[in-house]
């Protein structure tokens, strides 16, 4: 287990002060260290835990909770908080891969997924979730973090099963069995993804050595590759798979270069892979040593006949901060796009979505109008639409039980219809109206050329890019090919000068505007 050998030693007191709070008598009063107070136990009542998104309840000793909304709920409203004070990249980086596990003697306990993550959370954003946890439940005392084996057993199976620390495949079930190919719905935007995804699982010779599977954030890459990961385990036992982010990847082999004794263990473990796949390759572009480390071990697996497998949000030409060298080797390789789902496609995975809350929430359900409604108006990734549906078991929670009906949808989901209403127009969409209203093809319109004919039309396309989407100046970039911020900044001035002084050219870029915001 790769995460188990770089890791610190665990929490020990942590461990112990949870399992030594599962052996309180009931009806008997305690004194908690953490809070310096005594509590009295009252006997066996339903906890509620937090796992992965979803709403679980556990038999467990738990204490008297004062009034208040729960954990679980604390946290989503927390979320919002931080992530507007973190940023966007901290907060993806850090603290969206964090999982509440349980509230156990006012104590919050989350899984990080590593101990480097662990400690950045620890010294930069405990103390504010402490704060806002605090806020929205009173009962709520403090937080800690622990790695996936520093969880106590007892609370270890309410989980998210997903790989925090880059354990090995071989044979046994280390992902959400929810996660398989079976559950993945697709139509024509990830059709071909989804068939060279079970090629791969199922069959151990190796058409091509390097597979990049990419799209926008919440499209299905994290499914796709965890139901790889699984297919190939059971599929050939002696296989050896590894799965980890590339975040996973970028912090274990730092963590192993300070240690220079265990940089060699760390080559030896991942490249021992016959079947490698990194999640999130995107997080170790522009990280030179580690870039360079990435694909050395992707040359080894691959020369031993292994096959390796990746995921990013961008095409290898898209991979901002990546080496140019590097940019190259990895443009040769095969590559898959998954593209955001329609709405047909968003309604069939609201369908399975509910279909999987009901297996762990008996009784949950919304109404099918209500899930019409979302599929139409929700414009974005399946992450989004998780979302949704864990905003709507709340408010069944909160309802006493009584289906989510279309006007309770509506309403629950006020917020985040009217953020995908504002998010329906992607970099994507421009780029395809743009080009259409110029008679070129999209290639044709990433193309890196100086060519009046196609820099103007790709200027304009990144001018109504910045004022239509809610995409940043390097992302922009990245979608067309790879430009940096300064050269979108640069198109983006440039054609509102233009607007500013031509009244033609004013007119046309509000045609092409409103043909945007008109295509479905």
């Amino acid at each position: 287990m790769i995460g188990a050998e770089f890791a610190c030693p665990a929490n020990t007191s942590a461990v112990r002060r949870f399992n030594e709070d599962r052996l309180m008598e009931p009806g008997r009063d305690h004194y908690s260290a953490r809070t310096g107070k005594a509590v009295q136990r009252t006997g066996l009542k339903k906890t509620k835990f937090y796992s992965g998104g979803w709403l679980m309840e556990q038999n467990e000793f738990a204490r008297r909770e004062p009034a208040g909304i729960g954990a679980a709920r604390a946290y989503e409203m927390a979320r919002k908080d931080l992530h507007k004070e973190f940023g966007a990249d901290f907060f993806r980086s850090y603290i969206d891969p964090l999982r509440l596990v349980a509230e156990v003697e006012g104590v919050a306990l989350f899984r990080a997924g590593s101990q480097v993550a662990k400690e950045r959370l620890k010294q930069q954003v405990q103390h504010r979730l402490e704060a806002l946890m605090g806020q929205y439940a009173p009962q709520v005392a403090s937080v800690e973090f622990l790695l996936e084996h520093e969880i106590p057993e007892h609370l270890r199976d309410l989980a998210d099963a997903r790989i925090e620390d880059a354990r090995p495949v071989h044979g046994q079930r280390v992902h959400p069995s929810s996660l398989t190919f079976e559950t993945f719905c697709q139509d024509a935007s990830n059709q071909r993804a989804f068939a060279v995804a079970q090629m791969i699982a199922t069959d151990t010779s190796v058409a091509f050595p390097v597979w990049l599977v990419h799209s926008a954030p919440g499209c299905g890459k994290t499914h796709l590759l965890t139901a790889l990961a699984q297919q190939a385990a059971r599929s050939t036992p002696e296989r050896k798979v590894l799965m980890m982010t590339g975040q996973e990847f970028l912090e274990q082999f730092q963590a192993a270069l300070h240690k220079k004794r265990d940089a060699g263990a760390f080559k030896e473990a991942v490249r021992a892979a016959d079947l490698l796949i990194i999640d999130d390759f995107h997080r170790i572009c522009g990280k030179r040593a580690t870039e360079e480390e990435a694909f050395d071990t992707f040359n080894d697996v691959t020369r031993r006949g292994g096959q390796v497998v990746l995921a990013a949000n961008h095409s290898a030409q898209g991979l901002e901060g990546l080496d140019d060298t590097l940019r190259a080797r990895l443009k040769g390789a095969a590559s898959c796009e998954i593209l955001e789902p329609d709405a047909p496609l968003r309604r069939r995975i609201l369908e399975m979505r509910v279909q999987h809350h009901q297996r762990l929430t008996p009784g949950f359900s919304v109404a099918s109008d209500a899930l019409d409604m979302i599929a139409e108006r929700m414009h974005g990734s399946g992450r989004d639409l998780d979302g949704a549906l864990s905003q709507l078991l709340i408010e069944w929670k909160i309802s006493g039980g009584i289906e989510v009906t279309l006007e309770a949808a509506a309403n629950a989901l006020q917020a985040k219809l009217s953020d995908a209403a504002e998010r329906r127009i992607t970099v994507q969409l421009v780029q395809k109206v743009v080009a259409r209203h110029y008679n070129m093809s999209l290639q044709q319109l990433l193309e890196r050329t100086r060519r009046h004919s196609i820099a103007r039309p790709r200027q304009i396309a990144m001018f109504l890019a910045c004022k239509m989407t809610h995409a940043s100046l390097p992302d922009i970039g990245a979608r067309f090919g790879g430009f940096d911020h300064t050269t979108v900044m640069y198109a983006r001035d440039r054609i509102a000068a233009l607007v500013e002084q031509d009244v033609a050219f004013r007119a046309e870029i509000e045609n092409i505007a409103r043909a945007i915001r008109r295509e479905p």
